[in-house]
């Protein structure tokens, strides 16, 4: 079997690229019983939330590497590669791995029916077994309740900022929505980002129920920003007991203080001192999430999906760039609030040049021009490429922004760098190379 023919079989299974996640644990359990359950050979921290669970994840991995451990990420979906998925000491996981990984599943995932997604993670933290990690952080996939990342018991449990989204599967209210991400804390510590009141009341509940005590953004931990812009950010971060100051966070966009500060927390629990935590807050990368790369115009990208993702976004274009004049490329997926998301991103856009992600689950770019504000000149392009091209005719602006879906950005990544080779977590990546180490700010 070769990488390709393993990958199309993954993506060949119920779900596939299109969503390949289906609540229920019964599956997932079988396949790492099968595996021998290689996610009881090392630590588990596991990142849920609506909005930064990503950054928040590759934050902690990266001061853990930097702390001499050896670490496991998984995290979806991926923007170029599937191998993206699947790092340890953020290196991306080899092809004859892959492989491997999906070998040893056999037919075990066709008789369990499983999605995707489950097989993924089975694949991974079997890797991670044999690649003898000490500590895997997993990104939770939809929700947490019934998700296949919801495996063993964790040390560390960590709940980023929590908003409306995918309410059709979770829920239609934030409570809800809280409850079922919420539902990851089991053991361990359980880590919170600040919350809207009736998320804050679901997660404080769900901790007393099963005995985890809680530490909380607001209450018991605190970030300040001192510094933010184009180089990144300067932050002092707290603790009851600890404080660090003048971290630079290489990630850009004040959203991402409240993530640092989880990572902070999270690593400290696990053991990382302050040099590890600096070390690693400065060389983290995470492609696609405010990704600026320089040049005339400056890119930004950023996969902002949701409502409130996209208030976040625009807040950062706005403190990076002033008042300059920004168009705006915008691709969402069908089933995301496309009227919510551009409401918040009008505001700062000049222009607006509306298009598809290279996937099924794109929305008709001419069906949103009637949700664009009659006074925003709009322009409707068929892909990606043509999308660029017609940001970058005059009336041309100092900034474009292409934003909306995540696979719209893989879409551009994929073709700036000509390739499927993995984007890297770090600065220091071996993969690093094709637009140079400060382009993946």
């Amino acid at each position: 079997m070769t990488y390709a023919e393993a990958v199309a079989r993954l993506t060949a299974l119920r779900g596939g690229e299109l969503a390949g996640m289906r609540p229920g644990l019964e599956r997932i359990q079988a396949l790492l019983a099968a595996l021998g359950h290689p996610e009881e050979r090392y630590a588990l921290v596991q990142v849920g939330g609506t909005n930064g669970k990503g950054s928040t994840a590759a934050m902690l991995a990266a001061i853990l590497k930097a702390a001499g451990r050896r670490v496991g990420l998984y995290t979806s979906p991926h923007l170029v590669s599937f191998r993206e998925r699947i790092r340890v000491d953020g290196e991306p996981i080899p092809e004859d791995a892959v492989v491997d990984g999906v070998e040893a599943l056999g037919t075990l995932v066709a008789r369990l029916d499983a999605t995707m997604f489950e097989a993924t993670t089975a694949l991974a933290l079997d890797h991670f077994a044999r690649e003898g990690v000490e500590v895997a952080v997993l990104e939770v996939g939809l929700g947490g309740r019934l998700d296949a990342t919801t495996v063993g018991r964790p040390v560390v449990t960590i709940l980023t900022r929590i908003d409306l989204d995918h309410q059709a599967v979770l829920g239609p209210t934030l409570a809800a929505i809280a409850a079922e991400k919420a539902a990851i804390v089991r053991a361990g510590l359980a880590l919170s980002a600040a919350q809207a009141p009736e998320a804050a009341a679901v997660i404080e509940a769900r901790a007393r129920a099963q005995g985890v005590p809680l530490l909380v953004e607001g209450r018991d931990l605190f970030v300040t920003v001192r510094a933010s812009g184009l180089a990144g950010q300067r932050l002092e971060c707290a603790g009851p007991d600890w404080r660090l100051e003048d971290l630079h966070l290489a990630l850009l966009g004040r959203f991402q203080a409240s993530n640092a500060l989880l990572a902070v927390a999270a690593a400290r629990a696990l053991g990382a001192d302050a040099a590890a935590i600096r070390a690693g807050l400065a060389r983290v990368r995470w492609p696609g999430r405010l990704q600026v790369l320089p040049g005339e115009p400056t890119l930004v990208l950023d996969g902002a999906h949701n409502p409130g993702a996209a208030a976040a976004l625009a807040a950062a274009l706005r403190e990076l760039f002033g008042p300059a004049p920004i168009t705006l490329v915008l691709g969402v997926s069908a089933d995301k609030d496309a009227a919510g998301i551009l409401a918040a991103l009008a505001p700062v856009a000049a222009r607006l040049v509306l298009t598809r992600a290279a996937t099924p689950r794109a929305a008709d770019p001419a069906a949103l021009r009637a949700l664009a504000p009659p006074a925003l000149p709009v322009e409707v392009a068929p892909d990606v490429t043509a999308a660029l091209d017609a940001a970058r005719r005059p009336p041309t602006t100092p900034v474009v922004c292409v934003t909306g879906s995540l696979f719209l950005v893989g879409d551009v990544l994929r073709a700036l760098g000509g390739n499927e080779n993995p984007w890297p977590v770090e600065t220091a990546a071996a993969s690093m190379g094709r637009l140079g180490p400060g382009d993946a700010g």
